[in-house]
């Protein structure tokens, strides 16, 4: 219990440190177009702070869910799996973004992928999360980047998550609402699919997606470093 709990609360801290926003105003489908080699399909949210913040999915990106019954994906409780199953898709996280992930997008402020995932463990799909300020440095990157990303990302596979039952959160409670939303990005009501989000403000700031892997004592230091940087920035500002 205490692993998911720390998990789930480093998750959010970062994704509440990493965007900063609250209360979408406007959400906007764009038409699709090619960035970076990749056809997709933008979507803008623009917040009440003033804040923009975009979703790059690939352009047949509602195609890949016609075979699924669910309308949304499930959730992953990983209390209910072994230690065992839990270190290998922790693992594999860390992988895809150590090996798969180009030195360009690593080298963006800000820039996180969500993986869809079928009960064989398969990346169906995938899509791409960023602020405005990231988005508009796309175009700088080198030819096919994104596309060379995308493809690379759907061929991957993880064989633990056979091993998972995908879990019905419950929208009732005001805890599962907010992993649902801040995390699965949507409301999770079934069990044949699942999202695994790879938070790249996590990732820069333990090391790895799994923080509850680290011995307490490095948690902490990174977590004091973190703040201290945070500090220190808003000082400058």
């Amino acid at each position: 219990m205490k692993k998911i709990i720390l998990t789930l609360y480093v998750c959010l801290s970062c994704i509440m440190i990493a965007n900063a926003r609250w209360n979408p105003s406007v959400v906007d489908t764009l038409s699709k177009r090619v960035i970076s080699g990749l056809e997709v399909i933008p979507i803008r949210t623009t917040y009440e702070s003033g804040g923009v913040y975009w979703k790059l999915r690939a352009s047949d990106f509602k195609d890949y869910f016609v075979r699924f019954e669910s309308k949304y994906p499930g959730a992953i409780n990983y209390n209910l799996n072994s230690d065992k199953v839990n270190e290998v898709i922790a693992d594999w996280e860390d992988e895809i973004w150590e090996t798969i992930v180009p030195a360009e997008i690593k080298a963006l402020e800000e820039f996180d992928v969500g993986l869809f995932i079928d009960k064989d463990g398969r990346v169906f799909t995938a899509e791409f999360s960023m602020p405005d300020e990231t988005f508009q440095k796309l175009e700088k990157l080198s030819k096919n980047t994104l596309k060379n990303l995308y493809r690379n990302l759907i061929k991957e596979r993880c064989k633990a998550i056979k091993e998972v039952d995908f879990q019905i959160l419950d929208t009732d409670s005001d805890f599962d609402r907010r992993i649902l939303l801040d995390v699965c990005g949507s409301f999770g009501i079934g069990n044949e699919y699942t999202t695994i989000f790879l938070n790249k403000t996590g990732y820069d700031m333990f090391g790895t997606f799994s923080p509850w892997r680290l011995p307490k004592d490095e948690f902490n230091r990174l977590l004091k470093k973190n703040e201290a940087e945070m500090n220190s920035r808003k000082q400058d500002e």
